[in-house]
């Protein structure tokens, strides 16, 4: 199992951070679509679960299972008309709930979501990406889905539009032997220019026989334009927001004596615009703890670089149906 302590503000909480496991699953099991059309609403409900995309599990209490997204492609249906300003919002969701279709308790983590807007006419595609880990609230049965929305102010007056999944979306699943996860707490942060957030401060301390580590944390952001209702210190003077991502890993002691020097992820630029509005961004980092000499654990951040244009929104928290935002993962494989 993992032991892992998680810090906000300075203060850390000492937790367990993943359940023991039968036998690890390490082939992924996976669940496809073929094509999938659906209505465009005038607001982000509701959900249409994708058809195909249903994975069926038996899982232990507390015992965490790593799922993704894969091949996921959401356009216009054929012998769409949109236009420029026609801009369409998307959200796709991991959704798990008991196998029996019964919802999650109230307060369980039940997915997590990946969002941002179709810009047309030079954009005729995204290309969604959800990594997240469920875990099991009792001993039981659950189903997982991918599970999608797209919603824009264009649906009024008798105005319809149609969205569609192309064939292969999938959802896939493993349950690792050792598996964390921590989300950020709700309490958005605005980031201005010239600043660098650091978030999603987590420790992880793997052991096992595994040295490999894959480190996921993923943030939704927005850009705050002029008179936004979500944050504020846009100007006219700029469209949308250039902003850069990593992850770094510190190995460290139980004490927080350090070993060596930090690693980092690579970094990914992520432009912004305006209609675009937001986003996003996913990073990834690959350890091996044979590099951290005496040292047992890592201390992982999320680094969030304003590089250009209006300020960012971080989202955190949960949205309705307890499906997360802000959010990271770590597994040994």
């Amino acid at each position: 199992m993992w032991l892992a302590r998680w810090a906000r503000a300075g203060a850390a909480v000492l937790g367990l951070a993943a359940a023991v496991v039968p036998a690890a699953v390490t082939t992924p099991a996976v669940a496809a679509s073929g094509v999938f059309s659906y209505e465009v609403t005038r607001r982000a409900d509701p959900y249409h679960d994708i058809p195909g995309t249903e994975i069926t599990f038996d899982a232990l209490a507390g015992e965490r299972s790593v799922l993704w997204t894969r091949n996921v492609s959401l356009s216009p249906v054929p012998g769409s008309t949109l236009q420029a300003g026609d801009n369409i919002g998307n959200t796709l969701a991991i959704r798990c709930r008991h196998a029996d279709g019964v919802a999650l308790p109230a307060g369980v983590e039940a997915g997590a979501y990946w969002a941002s807007n179709l810009v047309p006419p030079g954009e005729r595609a995204v290309t969604p990406s959800v990594r997240w880990a469920f875990q099991a609230p009792a001993t039981g049965a659950y189903t997982c889905v991918l599970s999608v929305t797209s919603y824009s102010s264009i649906i009024s007056g008798g105005r319809t539009e149609r969205m569609q999944v192309a064939a292969g979306a999938e959802l896939a699943r493993v349950a690792y032997p050792n598996t964390a996860r921590w989300t950020l707490p709700a309490g958005d942060r605005v980031v201005g220019r010239g600043e660098t957030a650091t978030t999603l401060g987590y420790t992880i301390a793997p052991t096992g026989p595994q040295h490999s580590v894959a480190v996921i944390q993923d943030a939704a952001i927005s850009t705050c334009p002029v008179n936004s209702s979500i944050c504020a210190g846009g100007s006219t003077a700029y469209d949308g927001t250039t902003l850069e991502s990593w992850i770094e890993a510190q190995p460290q002691t139980p004490t927080g004596e350090t070993c060596g020097p930090v690693i980092k992820s690579a970094v990914g630029v992520w432009p912004l615009s305006t209609a675009k509005h937001h986003l996003t961004v996913t990073n990834t980092l690959r350890l091996n703890r044979t590099e951290w000499g005496a040292c047992t654990e890592a201390r992982v951040t999320l680094k969030l670089k304003h590089l250009s244009g209006n300020p960012f929104n971080i989202h955190s928290g949960h949205a309705s149906g307890g499906i997360v935002a802000t959010h990271g993962v770590a597994h040994t494989y």
